[in-house]
């Protein structure tokens, strides 16, 4: 008969990361969301709480604030917006650009995509779906807050996991 500890040591062992001891590979770095020192509007603080986008993993959405020089021409493209991120390969980054509307088209998302409107003033919002691995992707839901140098592109995010 197995006493006490035994169990527990085989339970302990049972629990472990499998992960653990290994190096974390590139594709599980999390893109950056928000740039040091910038200030995320509240109304895309107050959005986020409780939102969830509904995946196989069903992820929380998290505020986007990061700077961005958009020198007259809105949102970035693709490439542009990978390097905004930190993708560690910008120009070979799977991003595909939709529109809210296409995106949300059941209407479950609708206050998000307004309070990311409300944080950019009326700007265009536009979703951006970057692959991180086989069946995860993130949706980033942005728009652009001001003009120029001192622009910043904000709103939300969300890892879903698709299979």
């Amino acid at each position: 008969m197995a006493s006490d500890e035994d169990y527990m040591a085989f339970l302990d062992k049972a629990n472990k990361d499998p992960s653990e001891g290994y190096a974390k590979s590139a594709s599980k770095q999390d893109f950056k969301a928000t740039d040091a020192g910038v200030q995320v509007p509240a109304v895309l603080k107050s959005a986020v709480k409780d939102a969830f986008y509904t995946s196989d993993a069903d992820e929380p959405f998290v505020p986007v604030c990061l700077n961005w020089d958009e020198g007259g021409k809105g949102l970035p493209d693709e490439e542009e917006f990978a390097s905004l991120i930190s993708h560690p390969s910008p120009s070979s980054a799977q991003v595909e650009i939709q529109d809210p509307a296409d995106w949300d088209a059941q209407g479950q998302y609708s206050d998000l995509i307004d309070a990311v409107r409300k944080a950019g003033k009326g700007n265009d919002v536009r979703v951006y779906r970057i692959t991180r691995d086989g069946t995860r992707v993130e949706y980033w839901v942005v728009t652009t807050e001001g003009k120029g140098k001192g622009a910043k592109l904000v709103g939300v995010k969300a890892l879903a996991v698709e299979s």
